[in-house]
């Protein structure tokens, strides 16, 4: 009974308007684009803090698959579809965790123990070798098509003398 008095009290009389102010907020934590919002606000805060660790580079597959899952989430809000789109939003949030956990590991070398990271060196040196093998191409090319043009030029030149 002393419950009701307080509350009584505190609304000044307006039993009318205390059941106002509970259904509201009873609709407005079950309401779903309010929960999607807030899922989505959630998944984009982890990515961002993926980010600033770098997982980009040292965990790429979880964050930028948290990524697509937060496109998603967002794509699904668009059309309405409230449910999925906190589905996508809190598995884009485990994903983001998870690639930060991974890039913050690897800042103590975890990733370097097991020979996942590769080293700058390694993949430079193909690059350099890529554009070496192009050039050369390239350079074949150009030789072949001077050729050819020289053949050309030998054969007006033929033609011009014949006549």
């Amino acid at each position: 009974m002393l419950e009701y008095q307080v509350v009584f009290y505190l609304f000044g009389g307006n039993v009318k308007y205390l059941f106002v102010m509970i259904t509201l907020l009873f609709l407005m934590l079950g309401c779903g684009p309010v929960s999607s919002t807030m899922e989505i606000n959630k998944a984009e805060v982890e990515i961002r803090m993926a980010h600033r660790v770098k997982a980009a580079k040292k965990a790429p597959y979880h964050f930028y698959k948290a990524k697509a899952y937060l496109f998603k989430a967002k794509d699904e809000r668009a059309y309405s579809d409230f449910k999925e789109s906190s589905r996508f939003a809190k598995k884009a949030v485990e994903l983001a965790q998870k690639a930060k956990l991974i890039a913050e590991k690897d800042e103590s070398g975890y990733l370097e123990e097991n020979n996942l990271k590769l080293s700058k060196d390694s993949t430079d040196n193909r690059d350099e070798s890529v554009d070496i093998e192009t050039k050369n191409n390239i350079e074949r090319q150009k030789e072949e098509d001077e050729k050819k043009r020289n053949e050309v030029k030998e054969l007006e030149n033929n033609s011009d003398n014949l006549d």
